[in-house]
């Protein structure tokens, strides 16, 4: 395990630091997230979920899960800690198949106990330090409190069973990403990509959902919105001069999607992250 980042946001509401920690956006291969919220109200999206902010609410966020805080949503200001952590598949595969598991099940929301706030404050303090010794400490505290709060809403499942298929579609998916990526801005179609592969379009897009949980062109739907709503916020260009660039059909197309994915549409997003 290894810590990447741990903060602490106090009493968010809006502005800059809400276009910040509330934009939408998905983490790397093996990254996970999690939110712990002490006090607020408001929405936590992750995929096209919009889940309740409540104190003590606890979000669990997989590697590519698109997720964010809908600032519009924010009914009362928000304090929360949120820990970005890497697993080893290998060397760190039994939390790994634990935190995979409860996503599996889409099991996305918990709530944690009043003291976890100061284990958080714990968790950051040590996270921070330069020793080596109080940087292991602090993985190995988080690793306690994943297994605290999520080993009894784990269905039970054997390495040996989610390890092989994981090495059947593992290859595959993180390949299919990869295109994805670097065709962008791109039109591109799923039996195109399922050609690239060497696989026919129907097992390509079974074995996408069944690791990702969500089908091919979801994905690359939403690997789009992403990055284009990193533009709206940080560039002056036009939503039909970013729908262009993205190789949506048209405006339409793109706005259409991009409200799905995000519950906003461009120009309302735009205008929602960076309100000042």
């Amino acid at each position: 395990m290894r810590i990447i980042e741990t903060v602490f946001v106090y009493r968010l509401a809006h502005g800059e630091k809400l276009a910040w920690h509330g934009r939408y956006h998905a983490h790397n291969d093996n990254e996970f997230e999690v939110h712990y919220f002490i006090e607020g109200d408001g929405s936590f999206l992750a995929n096209a979920a919009r889940i309740s902010i409540d104190e003590n609410a606890l979000f669990l966020a997989g590697p590519h899960e698109f997720h964010s805080i809908v600032p519009e949503q924010v009914t009362r200001p928000l304090t929360y800690y949120a820990v970005l952590f890497e697993l080893d598949e290998q060397q760190d595969h039994e939390i790994y198949l634990l935190l995979t598991n409860i996503l599996k099940q889409h099991s996305i929301k918990h709530h944690a106990t009043d003291a976890s706030r100061f284990l958080f404050d714990e968790l950051l303090r040590l996270s921070a330090s330069k020793q080596k010794g109080l940087e292991k400490s602090a993985e190995f505290l988080l690793c306690s409190l994943l297994y605290r709060w999520y080993s009894e809403d784990s269905s039970p499942v054997t390495a040996k069973t989610v390890i092989a298929e994981q090495k059947k579609s593992t290859s595959i998916v993180r390949a299919a990403m990869q295109y994805f990526k670097t065709n962008i801005h791109k039109p591109v179609t799923i039996t195109h990509v399922a050609y690239e592969l060497g696989l026919s379009a129907e097992h390509f897009i079974r074995v996408f959902r069944e690791e990702m949980h969500m089908t091919p062109y979801q994905y690359f739907m939403r690997l789009r919105t992403e990055a284009a709503a990193a533009e709206l916020i940080t560039t002056d260009s036009s939503v039909a001069e970013i729908a262009e660039r993205y190789a949506f059909e048209n405006q339409f197309h793109f706005s259409k999607v991009f409200k799905r994915c995000t519950g906003f549409t461009p120009t309302a997003y735009r205008h929602c992250y960076m309100q000042r």
